[in-house]
């Protein structure tokens, strides 16, 4: 089946009031820490939207942009609108998104109670005093403020006509101002922006006929609100969220773009969901409320959006996170090489490192984020003939990379299957989508005629007979063995062993290290119906992971009756399981039939030394530099097939 049949609601051509677009794939506004500190568009920026735009999305949305400054401001390195002086970098990000091929649209927000005075120096500012989780309390809105507020709004709508933008998208979503305002949790206010719904949603709706007004006929504005506010008490229902969408509509919103906040099962966080589709329930009973266009978002796929579509559940399809691991999803779509879409995780550290630290978005597996020009892989200048020695996903896209780049490649692999680390790390819950990176690199490497050869284990000799131009070793570690007391007396397992199912486990298991890899064993182990212990020396577990997959981890682990025991002594490893001490000198026996060591591993290097004066290039690659994350992997990976 041709791809423009398979996808023929995906692929029309819509319309968004006077808007026309191309298709029906929007690129949903994402924070990317890619501004300047103070606010303005940079061309790494731009590069990036226009990375998305040619890769043939019909309408990009730029990412959320401080109408408000500075109680507005909701992150490091956030673009602004709130004054003319940005209109020029705000220009040249309209003309490259247009001259890419798609049209463009920015998101308006206004962070409100999760705005940070370290930020920009002002307490935030909500329509009531309530203070988010372990966040600052926030400051009461007087009335004359609300009118403030109104009028900035319009004034950045105003701005985003007069930089080329073809329409503009009010923030109401997440527990940002205006849906601080909308739910009944945080907003307690007595006057007539509270009490009953149309009360709470005045803001919200004065915002629109204040920023058409600014922008004047024919320059659609929309809105984004959440379809529910999930596991909120006092949150906002999907009964109410589809008055306020119709409410939006009647005051003149060109459309709907429905998404959801809240904490807990099934999401930690509702706006990043991991099941795909988990929000398209939310965005048709909006589409029963009005009759504008209303985009769904919540971790699309190509097939979901075309089956949502289809349905009359939704009238565009909003791609967030897949865009991010690949620009090019809607051209694959189009073309009909679904396969060759690189699979978004669901891992959310683009989103994480973000808001922990206000670093810059990051993708696990596109290391060109952020970098779409630099790591453009142009046609090599000579064709070389280059060894790769291990299939992890550090030497499956370096070889990938340089066979996209013309150089003759042969990757040997030890094993009877690409993936190294990947099988084992698809293992764990919530980890299952890592499988799909495996799937896609074996598919690159086929398509690309990279010769593979599997079960073979690289020497030196057999590295030598291929008379290489470069080798690039990727070989991964060999495991850390610590040194305890009585552990050779007894049968160990490594966490590798365990997940990639090389050995029996007993019924009782202590795991001995608890960061990443070893809390996720005992997850699986636990899964499996186990009883485990996790142990650690240091004071708390899975520290190298950022707050929101730490916290959502460490609730899996509590609810599945994993016990965790942190700054212990291990006294002695008996056949009866791991003697140790606790930091207040309590000495117990943790019972155990199987341990389990997760105590990390050592770069494997001997093939590099035995290389030494045989080959004139050498490279390093992923573990066995450090051991090191896909995300840390992948990049070096393409690193060194961008060099060779």
């Amino acid at each position: 089946m041709s791809a423009d049949l398979a996808f023929e609601q995906l692929l029309k051509p819509g319309r968004i009031g006077r808007l026309e677009l191309r298709n029906r794939i929007v690129m949903a506004p994402m924070g990317t820490g890619f501004a300047s500190a103070e606010g303005r568009i940079t061309e790494r920026q731009v590069a990036y939207y226009a990375e998305r735009a040619r890769g043939g999305a019909g309408l990009v949305i730029v990412e959320g942009s401080c109408a408000d400054f500075p109680e507005g401001m909701g992150m490091l390195n956030q673009p602004r609108v709130d004054d003319d002086r940005y209109l020029t970098g705000l220009a040249r990000l309209a003309d490259a998104i247009h001259e890419a091929g798609a049209a463009a649209a920015i998101q308006l927000f206004h962070a409100g109670r999760v705005a940070k005075s370290r930020l920009a120096g002002a307490q935030p500012v909500a329509p009531s005093p309530i203070a988010p989780g372990g966040g600052e309390a926030p400051r009461e809105l007087s009335r004359d403020e609300i009118g403030a507020v109104v009028r900035r709004f319009a004034g950045a709508a105003r701005r985003a006509r007069e930089a080329g933008f073809d329409g503009v998208e009010i923030h109401g979503a997440h527990s940002y101002l205006i849906a601080n305002f909308l739910s009944r949790a945080t907003n307690k206010r007595t006057d007539e922006y509270g009490g009953d719904l149309p009360g709470r949603a005045r803001i919200l709706l004065e915002i629109i006929r204040a920023s058409r007004d600014a922008v004047g006929p024919g320059f659609p504005v929309w809105v984004r609100v959440n379809g529910q506010e999930i596991g909120m008490p006092d949150g906002i229902p999907a009964e109410e969220a589809a008055a306020v969408a119709a409410m939006a509509a009647v005051a003149g919103a060109a459309a709907v773009h429905v998404s959801a906040f809240g904490y807990g099962h099934p999401v930690m966080w509702a706006s990043t969901p991991r099941t795909p589709g988990l929000l398209l329930p939310l965005a048709a009973a909006v589409k029963q409320a009005v009759a504008v266009p209303v985009i769904a978002v919540g971790r699309m796929t190509p097939a979901l959006g075309e089956q949502a579509l289809a349905a009359g559940q939704a009238d565009f399809i909003a791609f967030g996170r897949a865009l991010i691991a690949d620009a090019e999803l809607p051209r694959k779509v189009i073309e009909g090489v679904l396969d060759e879409i690189r699979p978004c995780l669901g891992c959310v550290k683009c989103r994480d490192g973000l808001l922990a630290t206000g670093a810059p978005i990051t993708c696990p597996v596109n290391p060109a984020l952020g970098r779409e020009r630099e790591s453009r892989p142009h046609p090599a200048a000579r064709s070389k003939r280059i060894v790769v020695v291990g299939g992890g996903p550090a030497g499956m896209e370096a070889a990938r990379v340089a066979a996209l780049r013309g150089h003759r490649v042969v990757l040997f692999e030890k094993e009877p299957e690409l993936g190294g680390q990947l099988i084992p790390g698809a293992r764990p819950p919530e980890k299952e989508d890592i499988s799909d990176l495996r799937r896609y690199l074996v598919g690159q490497l086929a398509k690309l005629g990279v010769q593979v050869e599997l079960g073979r284990a690289a020497t030196a000799i057999l590295v030598a007979e291929q008379q290489p131009d470069a080798v690039v070793l990727a070989c991964g570690t060999l495991p850390t063995i610590p040194d305890l007391p009585g552990l050779a007396k007894v049968r160990v397992l490594t966490a590798l062993a365990v997940l990639s199912g090389e050995a029996a486990v007993g019924d009782r298991v202590a795991v001995i290290g608890g960061e990443l890899v070893g809390c996720e064993t005992a997850e699986f182990l636990a899964e499996a119906g186990k009883q485990v212990t996790v142990l650690r020396r240091g004071p708390a577990l899975a520290t190298k992971i950022n707050p929101s997959p730490r916290v959502a981890l460490l609730r899996r682990l509590a609810a599945k009756g994993v016990r965790t025991l942190t700054g212990v002594h291990y006294e002695a490893i008996a056949p009866e399981g791991v003697i140790i001490s606790t930091a207040e000198g309590v000495r117990e026996l943790i019972p155990a039939d199987t341990i389990v060591l997760a105590t990390g591993g050592a770069p494997e290097r001997s093939l590099q030394r035995e290389l030494a004066g045989k080959v004139a290039e050498v490279y390093l690659i992923g573990d066995c530099v450090a051991p090191q994350g896909i995300l840390e992997a992948m990049a070096d990976g393409q690193r060194v097939g961008l060099q060779l």
